[in-house]
């Protein structure tokens, strides 16, 4: 019976330490993602203020395209255990391929189709209005590498979750509530309470499904990157069709 119990108490501890080197594991992909999501906007404002610029998307795109891809290179080479085959070249080429007449959908999109759309009223913009608001096209490249770095830390929270052991309604209750709380955060940014609503609830639901992409769908980047890149062209859309300067002012 003693030989029982203690063959019992060594596989409950072996248990317990692999649980406590799960947490430990998730723990430390979620402070790295901290790290370097705060450290690259540190970076972007500093740098923004540092070349005297009033918007570094729409003022320089091309060197704040070149920024986030850096970025993105970091995070793909510091999460690559988490990551494991999603940073295989073969497959980062495909997933280029496959991605190229998206992209090539929306460049078309927001340098032909958005400027058809009514131009947003200065008068009926927010006190403090996002970029997008008033930018131009360009504005739309240095965004998709932005997208591109926060699809990585994404996906390494979810792969970590997933390595953690963590079920997938556990995931997505747990990413869902990352990404709205974090977005209800810009309401200390000056941005009205309709924007952050707006943006709080569709992270939200963002949050939901994007571990159900990750984690069950073949291609979840691509799905995951098209989503994401969707909200910010759809919001636009919208953005320019209820606050468009008055028929009346033309």
């Amino acid at each position: 019976m003693a030989d029982v119990r203690t063959s019992k108490a060594s596989r409950g501890s072996r248990f317990d330490t692999n649980i406590r080197d799960r947490i430990a594991a998730l723990g430390l992909v979620l402070f790295a993602v901290a790290v370097l999501w705060v450290g690259s906007s540190w970076c972007y404002y500093a740098l923004v203020e540092g070349m005297g610029l009033e918007s570094g998307y729409d003022d320089a795109p091309i060197f704040f395209a070149g920024f986030y891809l850096i970025w993105s290179g970091v995070a793909m080479a510091l999460f690559r255990p988490v990551l494991g085959k999603q940073v295989i070249v073969k497959l980062m080429i495909r997933h280029a391929v496959a991605l190229a007449p998206i992209l090539l959908i929306y460049a078309f999109y927001v340098t032909v189709l958005l400027p058809l759309l009514p131009e947003v009223s200065v008068e009926r913009a927010p006190e403090n209005p996002p970029e997008f608001m008033f930018a131009s096209a360009w504005y739309y490249l240095p965004k998709s590498a932005d997208i591109l770095f926060q699809q990585i830390l994404v996906a390494a929270i979810v792969l970590g979750a997933a390595k953690a052991k963590m079920s997938l309604p556990v995931i997505s209750v747990g990413m869902a509530t990352l990404f709205g709380g974090f977005h209800l955060l810009l309401i200390f940014d000056g941005f009205t309470a309709l924007y952050v609503a707006r943006f709080t609830i569709a992270a939200t639901l963002f949050g939901l499904a994007i571990p159900y992409l990750y984690l069950r769908t073949r291609y979840g980047f691509r799905w995951a990157y098209g989503l994401h890149w969707s909200f910010y062209a759809l919001d636009a859309a919208i953005t320019h069709l209820l606050l468009a300067v008055p028929p009346w002012a033309n």
